[in-house]
């Protein structure tokens, strides 16, 4: 379990998860590591070890709960940053970077839910 004395954590609010990892384990257990924001360009990450059983709860649950639902595809400034790139006009690449880049400062300033 995250030991948050020596983590800062984002004040009042839920940790917002920006990238999620697994590494899966030869006897089936898993380790689950969560990168949260914290405060102004700080990534947190986490690391949790679940064991087979708690593995294959999660799994379970998570097919159950995402059953019908269609995939969200990339967030809109991850979309537009491959369109520009598959375009190949420099000014619409660089404006979509520049949106992407807003983006991952929001999300590491607190700006905004991202």
């Amino acid at each position: 379990m995250t030991d948050h004395t020596d983590i800062p954590r984002v004040p009042d609010g839920p940790e917002r998860v920006t990238l999620v990892r697994t590494e899966p384990r030869p006897d089936g257990s898993t380790v689950l590591v969560l990168l949260t924001a914290g405060p102004p360009l700080v990534l947190i990450e986490h690391r949790m070890h679940l064991d087979r059983y708690l593995t294959w709860a999660l799994l379970h649950t998570l097919t159950r709960d995402l059953n019908g639902l269609e995939p969200p595809g990339p967030n809109p400034e991850t979309a537009a940053l491959l369109n520009a790139l598959n375009s190949g006009d420099h000014d619409d690449f660089a404006a979509a970077m520049d949106a992407y880049s807003a983006r991952i400062l929001n999300l590491w300033t607190d700006g905004a839910a991202a």
